[in-house]
């Protein structure tokens, strides 16, 4: 069975004529009527009453035509969202975030391509960078933003800007009228981070375990707002980007001697067929990209 049998089976149907549905379809009568004797061998069943003047349906015919008019539909549906794929009219990008993903790195980067494809949808798994990472390893996902090791040879890694590290603290804080602080100025501090398996907490610790220092970490929670209210309700202080907390007015950021920097990534499966909208993504990143601020 051929789409251009059902199509000839639908002209046919409509014109109630096999001639004029051969000048419909611009084809000779003798093609359509084969086509439809080749049909009906196959399906081992009449579609068409021939005996009056005008052809009609038979009843075997009507249930088929009900079925073919919903094939053609989805055949038509189909070709139209492939289309709108093509054009970038459409279509989803599933992307993997961190909990820090309201960096301006990231932020901007969205802001740029909803701007430029406001017609493709946009879906959000929020997670870890090494939970993101097999995310990506089995297809769940398109592209992940995130802070990561970016060892993976599975995975290719685009830089994102550098986003400068601040202490950040209330307004109530004994820290607050500080201009800088260094990391050994904190080891008596209550110190609020991320959950244990995040590989950004990992990194913090690791700066501080560089120093020869660590603060005592009094609460580990999984979301940047729940973290920046215990800090504005002087619970302890944390270490974040400064751009997380740019319109936090309850909350004091305090650059780091030496200042400490993160770099953000865009990540994605290597030999993966990557669709038109993550190519998209993909491609402004690497025009408008930048690895240092």
């Amino acid at each position: 069975m051929e789409i251009r049998q059902l199509e000839y089976f639908l002209m046919v149907n409509e014109t109630h004529s096999f001639t004029r549905a051969a000048e419909r379809l611009y084809v000779s009568q003798p093609a359509v009527t084969s086509a439809i004797r080749s049909l009906e061998e196959e399906l081992e069943i009449q579609l068409f009453d021939r005996t009056q003047k005008q052809i009609t349906l038979t009843s075997e015919g009507q249930i088929f035509l009900r079925h073919v008019q919903k094939v053609m539909e989805g055949i038509s549906n189909t070709l139209n969202e492939i289309d709108a794929l093509k054009s970038l009219n459409g279509g989803t990008l599933k992307i993997g975030l961190t909990p820090l993903a309201g960096v301006s790195a990231t932020t901007s980067l969205l802001k740029e391509f909803t701007s430029q494809y406001p017609q493709i949808k946009l879906v959000f798994t929020e997670s870890h960078s090494n939970l993101l990472e097999q995310e990506l390893l089995i297809d769940a996902i398109d592209v992940a933003i995130l802070f990561s090791a970016q060892n993976n040879n599975a995975l290719t890694y685009l830089p994102l800007p550098r986003e400068e590290l601040y202490v950040i603290c209330s307004r109530q804080h004994h820290l607050r009228r500080n201009n800088s602080v260094q990391l050994t100025d904190l080891v008596n501090e209550s110190l609020i981070l991320l959950a244990a398996d995040c590989f950004y907490r990992q990194q913090i610790i690791q700066t501080f375990e560089k120093s020869n220092t660590l603060p005592q970490i009094n609460f580990e929670l999984n979301h940047i707002e729940s973290i920046k209210r215990f800090v504005a309700s002087n619970l302890g202080i944390t270490i974040l980007p400064g751009s997380l907390c740019d319109t936090d007015t309850d909350l004091v950021t305090i650059p780091l001697d030496p200042p400490l920097y993160r770099q953000p990534a865009l990540a994605y499966k290597t030999n993966r067929h990557n669709s038109r909208a993550a190519n998209a993504f993909i491609e402004l990143l690497q025009k408008g990209g930048s690895t240092d601020e």
